[in-house]
C-alpha cells in the first residue's frame, strides 16, 4: 500500500533536506538534489473551458457528490464555489492510466470515505488499483489489485456502474468487480476496509468468465473474460449493490442469467429473478428510499440503440415490477423499451424517480429554430415519475408533448459556456438527484455534466454545469506576444483563452471542412505578426488561416494531413506558411493557392517541428526523427541507424533545409521534437531518455546538456528580465536522482529549478507540450492526457494581460550573429525577491523585477537591489551563506554542511551565516535560516527577545 499524497510540515521537510536526519529508507547523509524545488512558489490549476469529455458516472452520499471520467480523473462537487474539484491532479506520468476511473463508491455511513477503482489497459502497464480516501479526496492511499482483477476505464461499458460497493452494515466489507481476471475470480472482497483483497470464488463458479484473451491485445498476458473479444469491448462486472445483508452483482453478458445475489460473505450466488431479461445487459442498480432495487438494462456496450428496460425489485418479497418509462399520454401511452442508463430515487421519497435512456440519439434543442438551422442535438431522453414509476413524464429539452404543443422541457441552457451550444446530452449512463436538493438532478454525457434545478416543475430547464471539470485533450497551443493564448483540441476545435478567464471557441469549426470531426492538431503564429495564424485538422488535409487574429478562412489544397505548422514573413512583407507531416515539409506563399515541397537533407518518419528564428527569420529550424519500424526483421533492437533525432536548418525562409545532423538515438518513446527558442540562432531541443541539447550559431554548434538526464518535452516563454534570453521549461529530470516533473531555467539550461512535482495531472499526454506564456514570466501551460490544459503561475502573479503591440511591421532578414548572454548565477532568478542590503534580512513588501509578489510567494528569499551585481563590500546579508546575493534553500544546505564541519566558510560567508547574531556559526543558525525560509520568522538575524 502506497501513500499517494503525504502531509508533512514544510519545516520538517526542509530540515530533512538540510541536515540528513535519519528516516526509514533514506541513507545518510542526505544531500540536496541536482535541482532545487521552488514548487511552493507556484500555483497550479487548469484553464477554464469546462467539460469536453465523457463524464461516465456520478455518485452521491448524504451530503457529498462525486463524478468520474474515462480519461480525466475524478471530481468532488464544491457547493460553495458551485464547481467541480479535480481529485487526481497528483498523478504523475507513470500513473496516468489511473485517470481512467472505472467505478467509485462512498461509504454509506461516511460521505468522506471514497473508493475509486482505476485502470487503463494501454497505460501504466495495465495496472489496476483501488484508491481510498477518508477526507473526501484530499488525500489517497493506493492498493494494487492487478494480480486479482483488471479494468479498462476507457472501454465500452464504462458508463455502467458502479462496480464497487461498501456494505452499509459493516463498512469494512467492500466488494469490487473487474473487467477481466488473471486470478481466481473477477469479483473480489475486502473485510478490512480495503487493506487486503481476496477473490470471491463462489461468483467465479457461475462460469461467466469462460474465455481467455490477451490483456491488452499486444501482450502475452492472459486473462479470463466474459467475451472472446479485445480488451476495449469487454466490460466484465458492470454493477454491484449491497443492502440488507445481500450483495447483488450484474455482469455484462447475454444469453444467460446476468444478475446474481448472495448473502454478504457467502459463496452461494444465485440468479436474482427468473423474469429478468437475459438478452440485455444490466447497466446500473440503485436503491430507492424504501430499499427497493432500481435495475436498468441496455442492449449493448457500444452506445448502440436497442431494447432495454427498467425494473423495481423488492428484496423482501421478491416482487419484480416493470417500471420502464412510457412515451405518449393517456390511452396512447406505451412502454419505451430502449436502453436505460439509470433510474434514481429521491433519498427521502421513493415515489419521486428520474430516469435517463442511454444512447438513444433523440432530438434535443437549444433554440426554437434548431430544426430550421439543422442544429438538432441528438442525444438521450429524460423522464420523471411522482408515483414510483407507475406513470412517467418526459422532460427532454426542446420537445413538445404533441405537434405545436407546449414544451415539456425548456430549451437547453449553456451555463455561461457558449461552446457547448448545439451539442447533445448523450451517452447518459447515469442520472442522480442532488443530495442537498431533491429538486435538482444531474446527468452525465460525452460532453460533460448537465443539471436541472426545477425537476418537478411543469417545464423544467436543463443547463450545462461542468464548471471545474476539464477533460479536453489539447494537441497544440500557442502564447503570442501581446495577445491571448490559443489552443487546439481533439474533437472540439480549440479556444481563445481570454484575459478574463473565459474561453471562446474557434470558429468556423474544422467540422465544416472535414464534415466528420472538429479535431484540430496543429496551430502556429507568425513571430513578426502574431495576428497571422494557421490551424490544421488532426486527421485530414484541411485547415484555416487568419491575418487579423479573428477572421478565419479556409487554407486550401494542403498537401498533407495531421500536420504541424510554422509561419514566416518574407522580405516583401508577404507570408510563408509551412506545414509538415510524415517527414515532409511543404509551403505556400499565397495562402494555399499553390504549394511547393521544401528540399530536405534527411528522410524523416515523424511530423517535423518547425521554428522560425524571431530575430533573423530567414532561418527556420526543423526537428524530427527517423524510425525504421522494420529493423526487428534483421536485428534484436534498433540502433542509431534505425532510430534517430535529426535537426535541419533553412537559411532561405524554409524553402530549403540542409545540414541535417543526427542529434542522438530516438528512444522509441513519445516524440520530443518541439524546439524551444532562446535567442537569435540559439534554441534548445529535447531528446527523451537521451537528455537535451542546446543549439547555437544557427544550428552549427550542438552541445549536450550534462545536467539533463531525461527530457520528454521542452518549451519556452517570457524572460525573467527584459533583455534576457527566453525562459526554458522542461518536463523531465535534470539528474536521475531528481523527481520527474516540470523544471524551469532562466540561464539557457545551465541550471534548473523544480516548479512542479505534485500537480502533474498524469503528464503531458497526447499534445506533449510545455508552452511558456510570452507576456508573463513564470506562467506556463501543459497538455494532458485528459485533464484539460494545466497552467502554472508564480504565487500572486496576475493572469497574463495582452498588451498593445505593432503587428504590421515587416521584418527584414539579416545575416548578423548575436552571442547569447547568460547570467552568472546558478540559481533561477525568479526564486528571489528584491530587498535593500541592510544588516537585517527582511521579507520585503514590494514586488521584484520579475513581477513576483514577495508577500504572496510563500517563499522567503532575498537579493541585492536590481542592477547591483554584488552585496556592497563589508555589508552583511544574513543567510547568504554562498555569497550569491540572495537567500534561499541552497544557503541552508551550505550552512548545514558548515555547522557539521564538512566545509569551511570564507570570512564574509561566516558573517552572513551567523543567523542568530551570537558570533558563532552552528546548527542553531541553520534552524533560524530554515524558519526564515518558511516564514515562521520574518527577519534575520533571529535575536532572542
Amino acid at each position: 500500500m502506497t501513500k499517494q499524497k503525504k502531509i508533512i510540515s514544510v519545516l520538517t521537510a526542509a530540515a530533512l533536506l538540510c541536515t540528513g536526519i535519519g528516516t526509514a529508507g533514506i541513507s545518510q547523509p542526505l544531500t540536496a538534489s541536482a535541482a532545487d524545488s521552488i514548487e511552493s512558489s507556484m500555483d497550479w490549476d487548469t484553464l477554464n473551458i469546462a467539460g469536453g469529455g465523457f463524464v461516465s458516472g456520478i455518485i452521491t452520499g448524504d451530503d457529498q457528490m462525486y463524478a468520474r471520467t474515462d480519461v480525466g480523473g475524478a471530481y468532488r462537487y464544491d457547493y460553495e464555489q458551485k464547481k467541480w474539484v479535480q481529485l487526481m491532479g497528483f498523478l504523475n506520468e507513470a500513473d496516468r492510466g489511473f485517470l481512467s476511473v472505472d467505478a467509485m463508491c462512498v461509504d454509506p455511513n461516511d460521505d468522506d470515505t471514497l473508493y475509486l477503482l482505476c485502470g487503463c489497459a494501454y497505460f501504466s502497464d495495465a495496472r489496476t488499483v483501488v484508491f481510498r480516501s477518508h477526507d473526501a479526496g484530499e488525500t489517497f492511499e493506493e492498493i494494487d489489485v492487478t494480480d486479482l482483477i483488471q479494468v479498462h476505464g476507457n472501454g465500452y461499458g464504462r458508463q455502467t456502474g458502479e462496480a464497487i460497493a461498501v456494505d452499509p452494515d459493516d463498512p469494512n466489507i467492500i466488494y469490487c468487480g473487474g473487467d477481466v481476471t488473471a486470478g481466481d475470480s473477477a469479483l473480489i472482497m475486502s473485510k478490512d476496509g480495503g487493506d487486503t483483497w481476496n477473490p470471491v470464488e463462489g461468483y467465479d463458479k457461475l462460469g461467466l468468465f469462460e474465455y481467455s484473451i490477451k490483456w491488452p491485445t499486444w501482450t502475452e498476458h492472459m486473462a479470463r473474460s466474459v467475451a472472446d473479444d479485445e480488451y476495449l469491448n469487454v466490460n466484465g462486472i458492470a454493477t454491484i449493490q449491497i443492502t440488507d445483508g445481500k450483495v447483488y452483482v450484474g455482469t455484462s453478458v447475454k444469453g444467460k442469467a446476468n444478475l446474481h445475489v448472495a448473502e454478504v460473505g457467502s459463496d452461494d450466488f444465485q440468479p436474482l429473478n427468473e423474469n429478468l431479461p437475459t438478452e440485455q445487459m444490466p447497466s446500473r442498480i440503485n436503491l430507492d428510499a424504501d430499499g427497493n432495487l432500481l435495475i436498468t438494462y441496455i442492449n449493448g456496450l457500444m452506445f448502440d440503440r436497442g431494447t432495454g428496460y427498467a425494473y423495481k425489485y423488492n428484496p423482501k418479497t421478491d416482487e419484480l415490477k416493470d417500471i420502464t418509462p412510457t412515451e405518449g399520454s393517456g390511452s396512447n401511452a406505451k412502454k419505451l423499451n430502449v436502453g436505460y442508463g439509470a433510474v434514481t430515487s429521491d433519498k427521502n421519497d421513493a415515489n419521486k424517480l428520474v430516469a435517463t435512456t442511454c444512447a438513444q440519439w433523440y432530438s434535443q434543442s437549444w433554440t426554437a429554430d434548431a430544426w430550421d438551422r439543422d442544429a438538432i442535438a441528438w442525444g438521450d431522453r429524460f423522464f420523471k415519475s411522482e408515483d414510483g414509476g407507475e406513470t412517467w413524464t418526459e422532460m427532454t429539452p426542446g420537445n413538445t408533448a404533441y405537434w405545436s404543443g407546449p414544451l415539456i422541457a425548456d430549451y437547453l441552457q449553456d451555463g455561461g459556456h457558449s461552446w457547448i451550444r448545439d451539442k447533445a446530452i448523450h451517452w447518459s449512463g447515469c442520472i442522480a438527484l442532488d443530495p442537498r436538493n431533491s429538486d435538482q438532478f444531474w446527468v452525465v454525457s460525452g460532453n460533460g455534466v448537465f443539471t436541472c434545478e426545477n425537476t418537478w416543475a411543469e417545464c423544467p430547464t436543463i443547463r450545462f454545469a461542468a464548471d471545474g471539470i476539464e477533460e479536453v485533450v489539447s494537441l497544440d497551443f500557442i502564447s503570442r506576444p501581446g495577445k491571448d493564448p490559443v489552443s487546439v483540441i481533439g474533437d472540439y476545435d480549440g479556444f481563445y483563452h481570454n484575459a478574463d478567464g473565459t474561453a471562446t471557441q474557434l470558429s468556423p469549426s474544422m467540422a465544416k471542412l472535414t464534415t466528420t470531426t472538429a479535431s484540430t492538431g496543429g496551430i502556429a503564429y507568425c513571430p513578426a505578426n502574431p495576428d497571422v495564424m494557421v490551424r490544421l485538422s488532426e486527421g485530414s488535409a484541411m485547415g484555416y488561416y487568419t491575418t487579423d487574429g479573428t477572421t478565419w478562412q479556409e487554407l486550401p489544397n494542403i498537401p498533407c494531413s495531421g500536420a504541424k505548422a510554422a509561419i514566416n514573413q518574407l522580405e516583401d512583407g508577404t507570408y510563408r506558411i509551412l506545414v509538415s507531416s510524415s517527414g515532409k515539409i511543404s509551403y505556400t506563399d499565397d495562402f494555399g493557392k499553390t504549394w511547393s515541397t521544401a528540399s530536405t537533407s534527411d528522410s524523416l518518419s515523424s511530423t517535423i517541428w518547425m521554428c522560425v528564428d524571431e530575430k533573423n527569420p530567414q532561418y527556420v529550424y526543423a526537428y524530427g526523427y527517423y524510425y525504421n519500424q522494420y529493423y526487428f526483421y534483421s536485428k534484436p533492437k534498433a540502433d542509431i541507424t534505425d532510430a534517430r533525432y535529426v535537426l535541419m536548418v533553412s537559411d532561405d525562409y524554409g524553402k530549403t533545409f540542409k545540414n541535417g545532423q543526427t542529434i542522438c538515438q530516438y528512444d522509441q518513446c513519445d516524440g520530443a521534437y518541439r524546439i524551444a527558442y532562446l535567442d537569435e540562432g540559439t534554441f534548445a531541443i529535447a531528446a527523451g531518455y537521451y537528455g537535451a541539447y542546446v543549439v547555437t550559431d544557427y544550428g552549427k554548434t550542438i552541445t549536450k546538456m550534462d545536467n539533463v538526464s531525461y527530457c520528454k518535452t521542452m518549451g519556452y516563454g517570457a524572460a525573467a528580465k527584459d533583455g534576457d534570453p527566453y525562459t526554458l521549461y522542461m518536463y523531465g529530470k535534470p539528474a536521475d536522482s531528481d523527481p520527474e516533473g516540470i523544471y524551469r531555467s532562466t540561464d539557457c539550461g545551465k541550471s534548473w529549478v523544480l516548479i512542479n512535482q505534485n500537480h502533474l495531472y498524469g503528464g503531458t499526454g497526447n499534445g506533449n507540450y510545455l508552452v511558456g506564456d510570452m507576456n508573463t514570466f513564470g506562467t506556463v501551460y501543459m497538455s494532458t492526457v485528459g485533464c484539460g490544459i494545466v497552467v502554472g503561475k508564480v504565487n500572486g502573479s496576475e493572469d497574463p494581460k495582452p498588451v498593445t503591440t505593432d503587428t504590421t511591421q515587416t521584418t527584414k532578414a539579416t545575416t548578423s550573429t548575436t552571442t547569447v548572454s547568460t547570467a552568472a548565477s546558478t540559481k533561477d532568478s525568479a526564486a528571489s525577491t528584491t530587498i535593500a542590503t541592510t544588516i537585517v534580512t527582511t521579507l520585503p513588501q514590494t514586488t521584484d523585477s520579475t513581477g513576483v509578489s514577495t508577500t504572496a510567494s510563500g517563499k522567503n528569499t532575498a537579493t541585492v537591489p536590481a542592477g547591483t551585481a554584488t552585496v556592497p563590500a563589508g555589508a552583511t546579508l544574513y543567510g547568504d551563506t554562498n555569497l550569491d546575493g540572495r537567500v534561499d534553500i541552497t544557503d541552508a544546505v551550505l550552512l548545514n554542511k558548515a555547522a557539521a564541519g564538512a566545509v569551511s566558510l570564507a570570512a564574509q560567508a561566516a558573517k552572513n551565516a551567523d543567523c542568530n547574531a551570537n558570533g558563532e556559526v552552528g546548527s542553531d543558525d541553520a534552524v533560524s535560516l530554515l524558519k526564515f525560509l518558511v516564514q515562521i520568522i520574518k527577519n534575520l538575524p533571529e535575536v532572542a527577545e
